[in-house]
């Protein structure tokens, strides 16, 4: 078979030309609306990225492996670009989390017919291409000499296409953060080089004690009966299209009838589980937060611990993301709710889990339940197929095979899903005997649904948009709850307006269950202005 003789230079100007002209359509669309009237500008800094990634390639391919590397750049590249293209996702390092720590099931909902065949055709065939020429190349002994010339060239290169425009530039990049996060494949190889050393530096993480003074209030020592609280942490659920938020929508008709509280004006931590589920069972505020100083402390389970009460977690979605590692988690599954457990288990399986409980607690007891509650993009797995409200429904995980209102309604199914589970954990505590009961719901992060061109979530801090920041918080008490705790349901009812976030959960749990401990903030816990007052 023919094959061409190309010198090790021609063929990184293939590769940076075909990845900088072919897979990186997100950076030259946001680099013409940088410049609409310079076009001459977009240009001149294009050369700059055609450049880096040509640096790239001498950097990381010298001699022989330089084809592996390009060809591994390719596919990269091509993978983000599909993503980015077809949801508007950019790669950080958490998302590298994400990606990682995702579970099988959750994977392939991501793998569909059209991903498969855009990376085939535009990553994996121009990769196998890669390998088609010969390369000519020089002795190992010119190879001393070529490899360090060949980078320091790019780089002065770069620097220098820079340059020609540095004030425009500098600005830019100081203000369109997005831009080289679109940059493929640089942007995906930082984030993995960030989630490498982050990982490194917390390989062996130490966790400091937190609350080792907690201990139970007078008004929970006092209790007759076993005090349950009941935690919801959801799945992807967005303040926007949550009925009792306002949504035009009625997605929680059965909690409305409950008479719970809706905090209305509730920010999340992250945009992602690995950032907003550790964010707010952490001591840690969102200013705060690192997963290197999460990992080095403590979390509120370990304090309801130290306080002698039973902190339990149960899971239907990725895992406890280290919260429970000193206190414990299971899993649901189809042995334990095979009704509700049929591709994947519905959060209708955590209602076998808190029957149980209800019926063997003898200790005071926070229940986590950790959703799946509204994760897409298979947002149709979420409730039965008979119990879609709102329809037609997007039965796929391929958004293209759907239209917009399709996509909504199976979102807002899924909302429906949660709003039932929850009505449904309202009636058994309610009806329970002999148990003082009560309920907290708050969903981790939110969804963009379309919304100027992004869908899912895990958008990078610097761009994530509201419908990924705004979560619902939903607070049920029974009256035999508020009697004992001594809490005040009107007084609780006049707060759900005010501004909140994740910041306040750690100290809220701690204040609904009367855990007294010098680490509980009375201004981040939502019941410390609505104890002792006139009573329910």
């Amino acid at each position: 078979m023919f094959r061409p003789v190309l010198p090790h230079t021609v063929l990184n100007l293939f590769v940076a030309t075909y990845i900088v002209a072919c897979l990186n359509s997100g950076v030259w669309h946001r680099l013409l609306a940088q410049f609409p009237d310079a076009p001459s500008k977009a240009a001149v800094f294009g050369v700059a990225l055609w450049l880096l990634t040509l640096l790239l390639l001498e950097l990381a391919g010298p001699s022989r492996l330089q084809k592996p590397v390009a060809a591994l750049l390719i596919v990269i590249a091509a993978s983000a670009h599909f993503y980015e293209g077809t949801m508007g996702i950019l790669i950080d390092r958490e998302m590298v989390r994400n990606i990682l720590e995702t579970t099988a099931t959750e994977s392939r909902h991501l793998v569909t017919p059209r991903m498969i065949g855009a990376i085939l055709l535009t990553g994996v065939l121009p990769a196998a291409l890669v390998f088609w020429p010969r390369v000519r190349r020089v002795a190992p002994l010119h190879q001393l000499w070529r490899w360090p010339l060949g980078v320091g060239l790019c780089a002065a290169l770069t620097v220098g296409a820079l340059f020609v425009n540095y004030k425009d530039y500098s600005a830019m990049l100081r203000e369109s953060h997005d831009l080289m996060g679109a940059y493929q494949p640089g942007a995906s190889l930082w984030a993995v080089g960030r989630f490498a050393r982050e990982e490194w530096k917390t390989a062996d993480p130490v966790a400091a004690p937190v609350g080792a003074d907690a201990r139970p209030g007078s008004r929970l020592a006092a209790a007759r009966s076993p005090v349950l609280l009941v935690v919801f942490v959801g799945e992807t659920v967005r303040a926007q299209n949550f009925g009792l938020n306002g949504y035009d929508r009625d997605t929680t008709p059965e909690l409305r009838r409950r008479g719970v509280l809706a905090f209305q004006d509730v920010t999340s931590c992250g945009t992602s589980t690995a950032v907003s589920v550790p964010c707010m069972f952490s001591p840690l505020s969102k200013a705060d937060y690192s997963r290197e100083a999460y990992l080095g402390h403590e979390t509120l389970l370990d304090v309801l611990a130290h306080a002698g009460l039973s902190a339990r977690w149960w899971d239907n979605n990725t895992g406890d993301q280290a919260v429970a590692a000193r206190t414990g988690w299971q899993i649901v599954d189809a042995t334990l709710a095979p009704g509700a457990c049929d591709v994947e288990c519905t959060d209708s399986a955590f209602l076998p889990v808190i029957d149980k409980t209800l019926a063997e607690i003898q200790d005071d007891t926070v229940l986590v339940l950790h959703m799946i509650g509204s994760h897409g993009p298979s947002y149709y797995l979420r409730y039965p197929e008979d119990a879609a409200a709102f329809r037609p429904d997007c039965r796929t995980s391929q958004f293209s095979d759907c239209t917009t209102d399709e996509i909504v309604n199976a979102y807002d199914n899924s909302i429906r899903e949660t709003d039932r589970v929850l009505s449904a954990t309202i009636d058994r505590l309610a009806a329970a005997q002999g148990v003082v009961p009560a309920m907290l719901y708050v969903s981790d992060h939110g969804e963009s649904l379309g919304e100027n061109g992004l869908y899912l979530h895990a958008a990078p801090a610097f761009m994530a948009p509201s419908e990924q920041t705004r979560v619902p918080l939903v607070l049920w008490l029974s009256k035999r709850f508020g009697k004992v705790m001594g809490l005040n349901s009107d007084c609780l009812a006049q707060m759900v307006d005010q501004p909140i976030s994740h910041d306040n959960v750690f100290h809220t749990v701690l204040g609904l269950m009367d855990i007294e401990t010098t680490v509980r903030q009375d201004g981040l816990d939502l019941t410390a202005g609505c104890r002792g007052k006139d009573i329910l």
